[in-house]
């Protein structure tokens, strides 16, 4: 076996970013068509723990960026604290780097356990979340995963009872916050790198914890995976096609969600909702992909088969009296007026007075909750009018409201019902009082009132 892939890794790499684009190419060169990420010089950055893997991919990286001058490569090293080896794991990063003449970014996180949650899982979110706060626009973070790792995720998938979203594996790359996420060796095996390490005398770390089979990939890796490749030395590469197919498949069914959602999406007071008249009309096929998507952009994990069954019979066709809700892990899906809403675990902090306006372009009444964009409004109103962003607490218990179009004042709860308004967003509703008159209930209705200023505004939830 060939010791030194770089140059099968530089083509595939070279592919890779060139398939990689960038949309919002308008504050770059003032058009709207995509331009090729390389055309960028992006930031690649490694994410490396010190194993042979991103040992491996980093040495390939900083011998790729000596032909390719158009990208800089950075390192970002990730101490988790799970070992009492991690601080040694940390320097040998930092020696290593130095080595290369890699520059690299140290970031430390502590893991507190939970329940039902896997270790492995935990570290991971907890290192992406690290990866993500330190990312800039464009950027591109590699990791290491190969075709074995590709070849245990199946395994594991196959264990959980996981359909088609299961068996995507590993993704080649995927969107990441304001970049991208890219896997560069998955088209190469455990055994690849192991010999283009040896044959470049590189030095790497080994965590101990990769020995304790009572970790499900570990028994796999140590135990399941050595068995199947003796008998069919194939068997990464074929899981790798199994993987591609299912990612295919997915995309398309992906397109057909799309198109269904555009048919059953509401909004409704600034928020996504979907209807459930709609839905009905979908065969039970259909429509668990459609909820499946619309809980996936939403940026929620795919629902399992028992949870969709709960979400449509007991949530969405409960009796109309009744205000019944799915509890998924920081969201709950609750069904309101034949309308179903994905609701965040947030409690509101109702601030104890209004806010006043000062002129800024966005007023919080929660530091990253909830806020007022007055970005469309000149700042100077707020020297000529008292503008103050109030929340219903705030307000007269007597207070009415005659609203444009309408011919008879209500009381504020009256119109917070008549528009529609789901009873757990009732205290997050914004009304904007001037001068000391009611203006406007931001996204519902506006008052009939003489000699207003005219502000265009809207209420933003994070």
């Amino acid at each position: 076996m060939q010791a030194d892939i770089f140059k099968s890794f530089d083509k595939h790499f070279t592919e890779l970013l060139a398939m990689l684009t960038v949309s919002s190419a308008k504050s770059i060169n003032n058009s709207d068509d995509n331009v090729i990420l390389g055309s960028l010089k992006p930031r690649i950055v490694v994410a490396l723990s010190g194993g042979v893997d991103s040992v491996v991919l980093l040495h390939l990286l900083s011998r790729y960026q000596l032909e390719h001058k158009n990208i800089t490569v950075l390192a970002h090293n990730v101490n988790h604290g799970l070992s009492d080896n991690a601080e040694n794991w940390a320097a040998f990063c930092t020696a290593y780097c130095q080595q290369l003449d890699v520059k690299l970014i140290c970031s430390q996180v502590h893991i507190q356990k939970k329940n039902r949650t896997s270790l492995e899982a935990l570290a991971r979110d907890a290192r992406y979340q690290c990866f993500q706060e330190k990312m800039q626009p464009h950027d591109v973070i590699v990791t290491g995963h190969h075709q074995d790792d590709q070849l245990e995720t199946l395994l594991l998938a196959l264990k959980r009872g996981s359909g088609s979203t299961g068996l995507q594996g590993i993704r080649l790359f995927q969107s990441f916050f304001n970049g991208y996420l890219l896997r560069p060796l998955l088209n190469f095996s455990r055994q690849q790198l192991m010999d283009y390490a040896q044959h470049h005398h590189l030095q790497w770390v080994e965590d101990e914890s990769n020995l304790n089979i009572d970790f499900d990939r570990n028994f796999i890796r140590q135990q399941i995976s050595p068995l199947l490749s003796a008998r069919w030395p194939a068997i990464a590469q074929s899981a790798s096609r199994t993987a591609q197919l299912c990612q295919e498949q997915q995309s398309l069914l992906d397109e057909v969600a799309k198109q269904d959602l555009n048919l059953c999406i509401e909004e409704r007071f600034t928020l996504q909702t979907l209807t459930i008249a709609t839905l009905s009309q979908f065969s039970e096929v259909r429509r668990n992909n459609i909820l499946r998507y619309w809980l996936k952009s939403n940026g929620l994990q795919y629902p399992s088969s028992k949870q969709l069954m709960v979400l449509w019979n007991e949530v969405a066709l409960a009796q109309s009296d009744k205000q019944p809700k799915l509890q998924l892990p920081m969201v709950a899906i609750c069904r309101y007026q034949g309308q179903l809403y994905i609701v965040p675990d947030q409690t509101l902090n109702i601030p104890e007075y209004p806010i006043l306006w000062s002129g800024e372009p966005i007023l919080w009444l929660q530091p990253g909750y909830l806020s007022v964009d007055f970005s469309q409004v000149d700042s100077e109103l707020s020297k000529r009018y008292k503008v103050q962003c109030c929340l219903r607490s705030h307000l007269n218990a007597q207070l009415t409201c005659l609203p444009e179009g309408r011919d008879k004042k209500r009381s504020i709860k009256k119109l917070l019902h008549e528009y529609h308004v789901p009873p757990w967003l009732r205290d997050q509703v914004v009304f904007i009082v001037v001068d000391g008159q009611l203006l406007e209930a931001l996204g519902l209705w506006r008052c009939q009132i003489k000699d207003m200023p005219q502000m265009q505004l809207s209420q933003h939830f994070c």
